[in-house]
């Protein structure tokens, strides 16, 4: 067999190997009602959703800043519960007075983004032209400090090393792959 057309049929096994792995882990939903996820800075904001994962698998979720969102990440690492489901509480109130806007809501999985949306924070300084106001029941108190960021990574990898969306199928289609060139060639 011609080397170009050797490389084609690995290069086509690799990756109908691969995206039958990426598509594998995309089961995972956010949950909210309305148009868009509304996050107020204010506590006990609760995030809830579906993962592909067994119970007790150890899952991210992460809430960060985008664009003109006054800079922050937070997270937790949890535990999903039956079915795969979650629910996470963050305390936003300490956002309160920083400049609200755009955030990405995340969910994560040996250090991998398996699912993300957008959402908005609603804080006491929202940019103009915003048509979302602050909450009216929280005792919001400015504060001369920076929100204090959390960051938690979790993996339940024995090597600590990952690729995201290569997993045990993508090893053995390579491992057949290349040993069918290995065959060919020596033919």
């Amino acid at each position: 067999m011609h080397p170009l057309r050797q490389f084609t049929v690995v290069f086509v096994l690799l990756f109908l190997v691969t995206a039958g792995a990426a598509t594998a882990a995309n089961g995972a939903v956010i949950e909210y009602s309305g148009d868009e996820l509304v996050l107020d800075a204010a506590a006990d904001q609760q995030i809830h959703g579906t993962t592909p994962f067994e119970e007790g698998t150890v899952v991210g979720i992460r809430v960060k800043s985008i664009g003109d969102t006054h800079p922050f990440l937070v997270s937790k690492a949890i535990r999903v519960g039956e079915n795969g489901t979650f629910v996470v509480s963050f305390d936003l109130d300490e956002l309160a007075p920083l400049r609200g806007g755009p955030v990405e809501v995340s969910i994560r999985n040996n250090e991998s983004e398996i699912h993300a949306i957008e959402g908005v924070l609603v804080t006491n300084n929202m940019p103009d032209g915003s048509t979302l106001s602050p909450p009216t029941t929280s005792t919001d108190r400015p504060s001369t400090e920076p929100p204090t960021e959390t960051t938690t990574t979790t993996t339940t990898s024995s090597s600590g090393f990952e690729i995201p969306g290569f997993g045990v199928l993508a090893a053995v289609g390579s491992i057949l792959a290349l040993a069918v060139t290995i065959r060919m060639t020596r033919d």
